[in-house]
């Protein structure tokens, strides 16, 4: 038969007119928003924000559920396969396994490692029901979601609320041809030969990882600024429920050790500070100092217990061949996620951390609240830009197993770099991010530990205050032999550092006295009435008694702000104290509620007399014994009563 006789046989369609449809209405189809997830490129297309119990939630789908299945038993079985309909799918990439890549283009293998780097297809929901193979792939970044830590594959400055300020890399207006670039493009062309011969040759993750510490991050590891070293960090971690993957039980200690941490270098008393470089507020022994006090426990590095290096401000995850390029992703996000609490807690007001969060010290202080994670998988690289804020609506704030906050973090360039240009791109990002670290970010970390010197000085000058109000010195003489003072209360420890061995913490509380010591030295002489406080709280942990120096407060201000912030007292009790501080009466310290101390002092400004016995005395103190043996000075910490003091 002829292809026209086919053709002519086969069935022509049919125009069918509709009936008169003047008065009928159109409804537009509405279909439901997607799910939120790291594919959606743009706010405006969120889900609609969640307003049912966890309980009612349940419910509504298990009665759905019941609905379907009555529904389906209704149909004939013969009819039932075109009665489905395909609502939504999830697609499970698989991983690139680049060993057998070979005939696949470079957009092939970079289309499929991006598709794999994003994981889960939609972010966790309270009643994360999925089949069984869905849960155990996707089960590490629904774990994250509960933890807060969300990855979006498209940036958008949408994502970010309207009180940060992100600042990001650009590659516009930049000519990589330009001779300014010449110096760029022979780095580039350098990293891109190590690249090379590292797929030619199969090389393991430690090669990767050893040309990007040289050709990507050689400039930024050079740099007196700051600090870059594989640095351990420390945090508080819940578990994850195997099958919801929300959050249970109470949070754990652990360690990580990220493949490349980028921070602020500190310095030492010996450096000199006058030549432009080194910092006198970024000085080990200040941080250290600010680390330790009770009322503060500002940690600046991210290993608890250290202060050599501070504020990290980007990480690097490297995977080879062998690897997972979205391991590294996870990996990489939950370090910053880290050194994001880590940053949100210097810009705000200095103090101890209570039952509510402390204020920011400026609006624009969670402008530079930012962090940057540099991914690769063998020559796949991936630059992403992460902030936090509080957890929305819409994101199930206030939910069983969710956390408060939450830490976005949205690609801002990525690619696979096996040509020249792409080498450059890369180069030119991060050599932006290091300027960024190294003048803005600095700059601004700077200014807001001003502020925390201050506070923790005042901590300590009110430690000095306490003992040369009880002691007027702090060494005492028993038998020829000169023992060192130290208010026992002073040797408390940050809460951060229960988590730690008995051995470090022993190691922490003779920096104490090191940093006690040095604050007697250089504070004793500028003691007055009003400063290093008008007044004391001895509430709660503040105290924890009448025969501790307590928590200093300045103002007015100071001491609203922290009763309820700090204690969570209502308005009805800071009224109260208000009352106390506008009369100028002298708040009684045997029997007293409101854990307000005034400060005393003797009308000639020296040091009041010694209001307890010796023998009372002896235990809220600490002294430190210290004998001379040829040139060796050995300390030993006393703690029994000393009847016999010779002032």
């Amino acid at each position: 038969m002829s292809n026209t006789e086919n053709t002519q046989k086969q069935a022509r369609p049919t125009l069918r007119l509709r009936d008169d449809a003047s008065n009928e209405r159109i409804e537009p189809r509405a279909s439901p928003p997607p799910p939120d997830g790291p594919w959606m490129s743009d706010p405006r297309y969120e889900s609609p924000a969640v307003g049912v119990t966890k309980d009612e939630l349940r419910a509504s789908y298990n009665a759905g559920q019941e609905h379907r299945k009555r529904k389906w038993m209704e149909f004939n079985p013969a009819d039932r396969r075109a009665a489905i309909e395909i609502e939504s799918a999830v697609v499970m990439w698989p991983s690139v396994d680049m060993m057998r890549t070979d005939g696949w283009t470079d957009n092939e293998i970079e289309s499929a490692l991006e598709k794999y780097y994003i994981g889960a297809q939609f972010y966790l929901k309270p009643n994360n029901i999925v089949p069984p193979r869905m849960q155990e792939q996707f089960s590490p970044d629904w774990g994250l979601n509960a933890r807060g830590i969300y990855y979006r594959h498209h940036y958008s400055p949408g994502w970010a609320t309207s009180d940060h300020d992100l600042w990001i890399p650009s590659l516009d207006d930049i000519d990589w041809n330009h001779p300014s670039e010449s110096s760029r493009r022979s780095r580039a062309e350098t990293f891109l030969e190590h690249v090379l011969s590292n797929e030619q040759r199969k090389k393991s993750e430690y090669a990767w990882e050893a040309d990007a510490w040289t050709d990507v991050f050689g400039r930024m590891r050079n740099d007196p600024f700051l600090a870059v070293d594989k640095h351990e960090y420390n945090t508080m971690k819940h578990e994850s429920d195997p099958v919801s993957c929300l959050l249970v039980g109470e949070p754990k200690f652990i360690k990580r050790i990220p493949d490349a941490t980028f921070g602020l270098a500190t310095f030492k008393p010996n450096d000199n500070y006058q030549n432009g470089l080194a910092e006198w507020d970024l000085d080990n022994d200040r941080l250290e100092a600010l680390l330790l006090h009770r009322h503060c426990g500002l940690i600046s590095d991210p290993h608890w217990g250290d202060a050599g290096f501070a504020f990290p401000f980007a990480v690097y995850e490297a995977k080879g061949w062998s690897g997972n390029a979205r391991e590294a992703r996870q990996q990489g996000c939950s370090a910053g996620a880290v050194y994001l609490d880590m940053l949100d807690s210097v810009v705000r007001q200095p103090g101890k951390i209570g039952k509510n969060n402390r204020t920011y010290q400026s609006a624009e202080s969670r402008s530079n609240n930012q962090v940057f994670v540099f991914t690769s998988f063998g020559a796949h690289w991936h630059i992403l830009v992460g902030y936090k804020r509080p957890r929305h609506e819409r994101e199930y704030a206030g939910y069983e197993g969710f956390s408060e906050s939450v830490y976005i973090f949205q690609r801002i360039w990525s690619g696979r770099v096996v040509t020249i240009r792409k080498a450059w791109e890369l180069l030119s990002l991060v050599d932006q991010i290091h300027l960024w670290g190294k003048t803005d970010f600095r700059n601004s970390i700077i200014q807001y530990l001003k502020q925390w010197h201050e506070f923790g000085r005042r901590c300590y000058a009110n430690d000095v205050d306490f003992l040369a109000r009880q002691l007027k010195t702090d060494k005492v003489t028993q038998d020829g032999v000169t023992y060192q003072c130290l208010p026992e209360a002073c040797l408390q420890l940050p809460d951060w550092t229960k988590h730690l061995s008995e051995e470090t913490r022993g190691k922490l509380e003779k920096r104490v006295v090191f940093h006690f010591q040095e604050a007697y030295q250089r504070d004793l002489l500028a003691l007055s009435d009003n400063w290093p406080a008008v007044i004391i709280c001895i509430l709660g942990d503040c105290g924890p008694s009448v025969d501790s120096p307590g928590y200093p407060i300045l103002s007015k201000e100071e001491m609203v702000v922290h009763y309820r912030e700090i204690h969570g007292e209502d308005d009805e009790t800071i009224a109260v104290f208000v009352r106390l501080w506008e009369e100028g009466n002298e708040v009684g310290n045997d029997n007293n509620p409101l854990g307000v101390r005034k400060r005393k002092n003797s009308g000639s400004g020296e040091p009041g007399p010694c209001s307890k016995q010796w023998s009372s005395l002896s235990i809220s103190l600490k002294i430190n014994q210290y004998e001379r043996l040829q040139d060796t000075k050995i300390e030993i910490r006393l703690t029994a009563d000393l009847p016999n003091l010779e002032l």
